[in-house]
């Protein structure tokens, strides 16, 4: 009895013991949240931007192919075997130049007797009409040397017309591409001999979506980048707009037209080509480093002054995004011309905490901007 009445004890005991510990524990736990709660986030330091309207171009960029205003490979009209090659591969020529010659022994001398049959047809022919003068034959023997006279005349054209073929001149100015016959060749008719690609003036197709489409017109002014890694640029115009969107793609194909006098745009070469559309456009635009970007909706911190002289704080603000232009973003909604955000550092941010604005130089940020090579 006396043994159960100590274990008693000695678990109540143990019990007001667990409960006095518990108790200061719990006090100790309450204040520290409490005092959690009073103790107010550490200041960050930011970088601002103040909120501004901008003048942007309203303008369409795509990828287009460049293609000569006049391009063709010049082949063989005739059979026959290369005896001249008058042109050096990608030499400029102007238009009549000889490009090369074929053998054309056989056709002369073809011409030699088709030219000999013609004047004896003419010869006949004078004869028989004095002699129907005077009903000395009769009609069907004149026009049997009409027919042989207009007969021999014909093999005559012909031959001069393949001896002319034979002789393989340029049909515009341009530039040669790389030869692609050798001499004593048998040319066989269509053999290729040579590209030839009028690049003084080229034409730039691009594709466009249906929904740029309807902005298109001839005559919208067009700006290609020559892709030689520098900024220069070629001016033009759109001169055709495809008939018809394609029903993969969901394009239709624009053309523009665009001099080219130093040769800087090469057939076949991919260019970055932009039209401008309309007068530019006035946007509210913040630097796209303002934004947090996040599914439940897009959010900048404006930067506002804190409850002490002096001081900042951010409030975390909704924003309905636009479109982009280099290192801007537009707003539509939720931001007003004159607001301060956080340009840089705004993703240490939380509603309501303390901002220290930072003194030091910030990137420029640019509509256009142009990153060095490396």
């Amino acid at each position: 009895m006396n043994n159960a009445k100590s274990i008693g004890i000695a678990v109540a005991s143990l019990l007001g013991i667990v409960l006095v510990v518990g108790g200061i524990k719990g006090g100790q736990i309450a204040a520290m949240v409490q005092a959690g709660e009073n103790t107010p986030a550490p200041s960050e330091t930011v970088s601002t931007f103040t909120t501004e309207i901008q003048k942007w171009p309203n303008s369409y960029t795509a990828m287009g192919t460049v293609e000569a205003s006049e391009g063709i490979v010049i082949a063989a009209e005739v059979a026959g075997k290369v005896k001249e090659i008058r042109f050096k591969s990608g030499e400029q020529v102007k238009k009549g130049t000889v490009i090369l010659v074929q053998e054309s022994g056989n056709e002369q001398s073809q011409l030699s007797a088709a030219e000999a049959r013609l004047r004896l047809a003419k010869s006949n022919h004078e004869r028989l009409v004095e002699l129907r003068k005077r009903n000395t034959v009769s009609q069907s023997e004149l026009d049997t040397a009409v027919q042989q006279m207009e007969s021999a005349e014909g093999d005559v054209g012909d031959l001069k017309a393949t001896l002319d073929k034979k002789i393989v001149r340029a049909p515009f100015d341009g530039r040669l591409g790389i030869r692609k016959v050798d001499l004593g060749e048998d040319l066989q008719v269509g053999g290729e001999i040579v590209s030839l690609q009028a690049t003084n003036s080229v034409r730039v197709n691009f594709p466009v979506p249906q929904f740029w489409l309807v902005q298109m017109n001839r005559g919208l002014p067009v700006e290609v980048n020559v892709g030689d890694g520098s900024d220069a640029t070629i001016t033009g115009e759109i001169t055709a707009i495809g008939a018809e969107i394609s029903s993969v793609t969901r394009n239709a194909i624009v053309q523009s037209y665009l001099q080219n006098e130093k040769n800087q745009l090469i057939p076949g070469m991919a260019v970055e080509t932009k039209v401008t559309l309309s007068d530019p456009q006035e946007v509210l635009a913040v630097p796209s480093t303002a934004v947090i970007y996040a599914p439940f909706g897009d959010t900048v911190f404006v930067i506002e002054a804190g409850e002490k002289a002096g001081t900042f704080k951010a409030r975390q603000q909704f924003v309905r995004l636009g479109k982009a232009r280099g290192d801007f973003v537009e707003i539509v909604d939720g931001l007003k011309v004159g607001d301060v955000v956080a340009s840089a550092g705004a993703f240490k941010l939380l509603n309501g905490q303390a901002v220290t604005v930072s003194t030091l130089p910030t990137p420029e940020f640019k509509l256009e901007p142009t990153p060095a090579d490396s």
